[in-house]
């Protein structure tokens, strides 16, 4: 569950209750949990209901209070800075604890406006999306037919624009933007890397899109987590990857 949410990203919370469209809503976006008041039984009661929906309350004040939400469907606590006390209440009462500063996007207030208009609350999930993965262009590479070809193509844009050339094993680097691959490689032209602030939750968001991921491509850092995966098609005749930042 805890992997599950930090691919997610972050936590929308809704004060007061929650309708079902709202959740709907949250579904289509992708994303399946939601925090509330531990108070507010119902909202933990309705989102709970759901397959797959992950409901959790954001502040506990006692043992008894953490066994009320676990028994109306609470799956985790999410805390800003939990104290020992509270780790204790969560894990009795079978409640995860999800720090919030962990999370890339972490616990977001919805407000209660926008959480009662459909069209109001899916612009501003897919607005947190965007925010929270920061995608941007990382760089531009460049097919060769050999290591001869590579290295001239990475002197031209050194002594046009004085981005410096470095060998990086499989190419040479102008700059960090121009990569000129030493040998046929990924996309018709060439590849554009897009990186973004975590590659896991990308991913998940592009599959959610419907965009296919080529997972034979897939790199992974030391602690295991995703640092970069080529999409399935071109785009305009160029392989695009994610990279993580």
């Amino acid at each position: 569950m805890l992997t599950q949410i930090r691919k997610i990203g972050f936590i929308p919370l809704f004060s007061p209750g929650v309708t079902p469209a709202a959740l709907d809503t949250l579904g289509r976006a992708g994303i399946t949990c939601a925090a509330f008041a531990s108070s507010d039984k119902t909202a933990l009661q309705t989102a709970s209901a759901r397959p797959d929906f992950m409901a959790g309350v954001t502040e506990v004040s006692s043992l008894n209070e953490a066994h009320s939400c676990a028994a109306s469907g609470a799956k985790f606590i999410a805390l800003s800075a939990p104290s020992d006390e509270q780790t204790a209440w969560a894990q009795e009462a079978g409640l995860v604890c999800v720090q919030g500063s962990e999370l890339l996007g972490g616990v977001v207030p919805v407000p209660t406006e926008i959480s009662q208009d459909e069209n109001a609350l899916a612009g501003f999930l897919q607005q947190k999306i965007r925010v929270m993965l920061g995608f941007d262009l990382r760089h531009v590479g460049i097919n060769s037919p050999d290591e001869n070809t590579s290295s001239k193509t990475a002197d031209a844009f050194e002594r046009i624009f004085g981005f410096p050339k470095t060998d990086r094993g499989g190419a040479y680097f102008a700059g960090e933007i121009i990569e000129v691959m030493k040998k046929p490689f990924y996309g018709t032209h060439g590849h554009i890397a897009i990186a973004t602030r975590s590659a896991e939750s990308a991913a998940y968001y592009l599959e959610h899109a419907g965009v296919t991921l080529n997972w034979q491509s897939a790199g992974y850092n030391p602690d295991g987590r995703l640092r970069v995966v080529y999409l399935q098609e071109e785009i305009g005749g160029f392989a695009v990857h994610i990279l993580q930042k």
